[in-house]
């Protein structure tokens, strides 16, 4: 024999919202910084250079219209006309357009790559390791970068700090807008040869700058400094 219990409207609408809320569909695990516009050209809605991409993003781009995506974790950087691309985490695939990848030499260190990230991604070709002997500052540094004007991410920092290790009372601050900062821009390049740290909420990276490096326009990848969370 089944038995009914009535409730008033107010009280049975409550419990249904209670019984509903735990079937609601979780919060994105992951939700990272996948890739990083490196370039546009021609309207693409939305999107500008330097804007960072999570896994899932759709980008619809006019058939005449280009963009350059370049990937943190793979090392690819990928030349897309028109189509509608979705963002991958490791590559994009586009419907309707055309796209050409390259893969780049890159440094895990730079890139906050951790050991297992390097592993897996066999594809990725590293920049050989730099040495100096003789220089204790220069061998505090985790790698070494070829341009004088290193861009900084960083998602979720406003604000970063930078010291010269070589002079340490040479200190600035430098404001990152969403996540992402060039280090060169709005003052003098940093020092060929120089040795920095830079450091935020916690967090801190050891660089230096090589003594041929250059503040003539390079590849994005080859630019990057990640500071891992």
């Amino acid at each position: 024999m089944l038995s009914y219990l009535i409730l008033p409207r107010h009280v049975a609408v409550c419990l249904a919202i209670v019984l509903i809320l735990p079937c609601a569909a979780p919060a994105m695990a992951g939700d990272k910084p996948v890739a990083i516009v490196e370039d546009t050209n021609g309207s693409v809605p939305g999107v500008a250079a330097l804007d960072l991409l999570r896994a899932g993003r759709k980008i619809v781009l006019p058939p005449k219209a280009t963009m350059i995506v370049s990937y943190l974790d793979s090392c690819r950087r990928e030349n897309i006309r028109g189509g509608t691309i979705t963002i991958g985490t490791e590559q994009s695939t586009v419907d309707n357009g055309e796209i050409v990848r390259e893969q780049l030499a890159c440094d895990p260190v730079a890139l906050a790559l951790s050991p297992e990230q390097a592993n897996q991604s066999a594809a990725i070709v590293f920049r050989q390791p730099d040495k100096i002997a003789g220089d204790p500052i220069a061998e505090r540094a985790a790698f070494m970068m070829d341009t004088r004007r290193p861009l900084l991410v960083a998602p979720g920092i406003a604000v970063a700090q930078i010291v010269d290790l070589r002079h340490p009372e040479r200190r600035w601050s430098v404001r990152l807008k969403d996540g992402v900062a060039e280090l060169g821009v709005g003052q003098k390049p940093l020092d060929a040869g120089g040795v920095y740290e830079v450091s935020a909420d916690g967090r801190k990276v050891i660089f230096r700058i090589g003594k041929d490096a250059t503040d003539a326009p390079l590849k994005l990848l080859k630019r990057i400094i990640r500071l891992a969370s």
